[in-house]
């Protein structure tokens, strides 16, 4: 079942993302980059906005990745990742990632110049992934 999950997580390049103040649950959809072992993601995000500032007072988080509109709706793929979040410091990985995201997310690289932007790392602790309304799978990482 990893070897779904992996190719999905590769496969993709968007996601939404849950983060929590505390109480609510709030979604923001995102462009993200995996690691070259497939074993986190990154994202990147202005530091003025609500995600944010969850992120930094609760950084555990949920992402869902899916294959709607790729085929019929009883053959999608939805895949729930749970994770921690972690803000990035500046250092050698995220020149790595800035490099990634310019490669993998052209379109985005205005955005990843800017001043008061955020590089992101999920590092997974659990997968559940539902193939059509019926069958799900579910993986824990650590």
């Amino acid at each position: 079942m990893i070897d779904k999950i992996n190719a999905l997580l590769m496969r993709k390049s968007s996601c939404v993302l849950a983060t929590t103040n505390g109480n609510k649950p709030y979604c923001s959809l995102m462009a993200y980059i995996t690691s070259e072992a497939g074993d986190r993601l990154y994202m990147v995000t202005p530091i003025n906005t609500k995600k944010y500032r969850n992120i930094k007072n609760h950084p555990e988080v949920s992402l869902l990745i899916d294959t709607r509109g790729e085929q019929v709706l009883e053959n999608t793929q939805a895949l729930t990742v749970s994770g921690t979040c972690t803000i990035l410091k500046p250092d050698e990985e995220i020149d790595r990632v800035k490099e990634a995201f310019k490669r993998q997310h052209p379109d985005l690289q205005d955005f990843i110049r800017k001043r008061g932007v955020a590089f992101l790392r999920v590092e997974f602790d659990s997968f559940l992934l539902a193939e059509g309304p019926e069958r799900t799978h579910h993986e824990i990482v650590r």
